[in-house]
């Protein structure tokens, strides 16, 4: 994942430096929420990880985190209509997007 913090940032109307801040934000709520969907997931409840879902897909969203963002609405879509058997391979691709948002900003 390539991200350019300046063109994002120029975007949603920030400086990169606010930026950086939101996304480092993101990160740990984002991880927060990935842990509570996983757990979800994994205990089979709909309602749970269609919520944390949406949690994720909203502030990915609002920080122009595109990938995230589309990936987290399959996860919730799916959730919302019962489908929790199709998502292994959703979350494990919102788990690497987050890990490399992560690691790009420590880079």
């Amino acid at each position: 994942m390539s991200l350019n913090f300046s063109e994002l940032a120029e975007r949603i109307g920030l400086d990169e430096s606010d930026y950086r801040e939101l996304v480092e934000l993101f990160v740990e709520t984002g991880m927060a929420d990935y842990s509570q969907l996983k757990t979800a997931l994994d205990d089979g409840d709909n309602q749970q990880v269609a919520r944390s879902a949406h949690t994720i897909s909203g502030a990915s969203g609002n920080l122009g985190l595109m990938q995230v963002h589309e990936v987290a609405k399959r996860v919730e879509r799916a959730a919302s209509e019962g489908h929790l058997d199709n998502l292994p391979a959703d979350v494990a691709t919102l788990k690497a997007l987050l890990d490399d948002i992560a690691q790009f900003m420590v880079a």
